[in-house]
């Protein structure tokens, strides 16, 4: 009786609607939250996100999203609640790429660091590649049978397989466990006349998102991180069909190819991803 009470009410008197954020979610799934309020907002409706400790570095570095944001103490009983722990990260059913690209223009781009990181780095040269490699919690805790693959036998598969013959002028990787990926990606000197470990600095996470987004050829991790940092660098500089992604995603899904990808992506699907 509650839940049609509820129903008719939100029916005849719409209202901010909340989503109830997991408390897992980080950097990557908090921005397709945003995303959905700003396509809410798009469409004359009202949507709310939940604060949660995890959003405060993306509100430091991105103060547009404030207005998304709602706090414990001001969520009412006539809001809808969204709790669903649906993330809304389908390509081209939960979003557009001229969704995204909206998005980012009104409310990452405009963001005083980003203008003051892009404003001191050169435009990326299209002789330079980036890769991201996640680790952290996708190898920790037993996580690697979720989310694991050989991610140093994958990058080779691309450039053996996928980026043939060329000769790079310089490749970065940027990770959040850069220690192993010197400790393990020493062969790709083979295919480059420079080996960078880029230099972060103090805020290392939204550091490592721009340099990655600063790129015009992409080889990408299978995290949402990856894919927003991706997103980023096709606005800038339409490098869609420069961006490498695998398609494998997590082994929480029957079917465990990723969903978040652009089909501009150059999606790597001739790779065994079950050997960890």
């Amino acid at each position: 009786m509650i839940k049609l009470f509820k129903k008719i009410f939100f029916r005849l008197y719409p209202s901010t609607k909340v989503i109830i954020t997991p408390k897992g979610a980080r950097w990557g799934n908090l921005l397709y939250f945003f995303l959905r309020a700003y396509l809410f907002e798009k469409q004359g409706k009202s949507l709310r996100v939940l604060y949660t400790n995890h959003m405060d570095d993306l509100l430091r570095f991105f103060p547009e999203l404030n207005k998304y944001v709602i706090y414990e103490k001001e969520v009412k009983f006539f809001h809808e609640k969204d709790s669903t722990n649906t993330f809304y990260q389908i390509f081209d059913k939960d979003f557009t790429e001229q969704n995204i690209d909206d998005f980012i223009k009104e409310h990452l781009l405009s963001s005083d660091f980003v203008q003051s990181f892009l404003q001191t780095h050169p435009e990326p040269s299209m002789e330079d590649i980036t890769i991201n490699i996640r680790r952290g919690d996708f190898f920790e805790k037993g996580n690697s049978s979720i989310y694991g693959f050989d991610q140093v036998a994958f990058v080779k598969h691309i450039f053996e397989n996928h980026l043939p013959k060329k000769k790079w002028k310089k490749v970065s990787i940027l990770s959040d466990d850069i220690n192993w990926c010197k400790a393990n990606f020493d062969f790709i000197k083979e295919y480059t006349s420079e080996l960078h470990f880029p230099e972060l600095g103090e805020d290392k996470i939204f550091s490592s998102f721009l340099w990655v987004a600063n790129s015009k050829n992409l080889i990408l991790s299978n995290s949402t991180f990856s894919f927003w940092a991706a997103y980023f660098s096709n606005y800038l500089y339409h490098s869609q069909e420069n961006t490498y992604c695998p398609i494998f995603g997590s082994r929480r899904i029957e079917n465990t190819d990723l969903y978040q990808f652009n089909p501009k992506w150059n999606m790597i699907r001739d790779f065994n991803f079950n050997v960890t």
